[in-house]
């Protein structure tokens, strides 16, 4: 029993490890984070993750039961891309428009907001892009397919390791940003905002690249 648990252990840190590695590398889950630091403080983070895992855990269920060659398939990648480069793009237009009129704030004050909300955006971030999907249908899917020897637990001792992962890095930059928020007038958080537009519709253009390309060769 002992043995088993040292072996479950290994698997979450061993999955912790790999999920860091990924999580430190900005994308549009950390740029919808800091976004919502305004708003949430250091709680963004967390909230972000939240959503982050709700969708990854369904895909890693789905990966388990046998769905990474799909995912491979080029059409699905492709299409999958190009609906993200959509998504991507709609999210970052709202931030700058919003940005640009002064209608955010560093309180987060305004329902008016039309910023994703952190659990919320950490969802679409992460069905957005394309990456994610190859990462999981790869290097993933190898990883769930290791790890089923030790059958349902050795799933979620990977699964909880590379959440975790995501959980710490996210919450340190929330926590981070929050802790400066004093020093964040309302011109440099609008600017903030609008940057990370900016960077979100950046990855929208590859993203559109990437789809078009994959399913123009398929």
């Amino acid at each position: 029993m002992g043995s088993h648990l040292m072996e479950l252990g290994g698997i979450a840190v061993a999955a912790f490890g790999i999920g860091l590695s990924g999580a430190v590398m900005p994308g549009p889950v950390t740029s919808v984070t800091l976004a919502n630091v305004g708003r949430s403080g250091v709680m963004a983070g967390p909230l972000v993750t939240l959503g982050h895992a709700i969708v990854e855990g369904l895909l890693v269920l789905a990966l388990a039961l046998g769905a990474g060659s799909f995912l491979q398939i080029a059409w699905v990648t492709g299409t999958i891309a190009v609906v993200g480069a959509a998504v991507l793009a709609w999210m970052a237009w709202g931030m700058i428009s919003e940005a640009r009129r002064g209608e955010i704030d560093p309180s987060g004050g305004g329902s008016s907001s039309r910023l994703p909300r952190p659990v919320a955006g950490g969802a679409l971030a992460s069905l957005a892009n394309p990456y994610w999907y190859l990462w999981w249908a790869t290097v993933g899917f190898s990883s769930v397919a290791v790890v089923q020897a030790w059958g349902g637990l050795g799933v979620t001792a990977f699964f909880g390791g590379h959440i975790m992962a995501d959980f710490v890095w996210l919450t340190a930059l929330s926590f981070a940003l929050s802790r400066g928020r004093r020093l964040m007038t309302p011109k440099v958080y609008r600017g903030l905002i609008g940057g990370l537009g900016l960077f979100l519709l950046v990855f929208a253009a590859l993203f559109l690249v990437f789809g078009i390309t994959t399913l123009a060769g398929r």
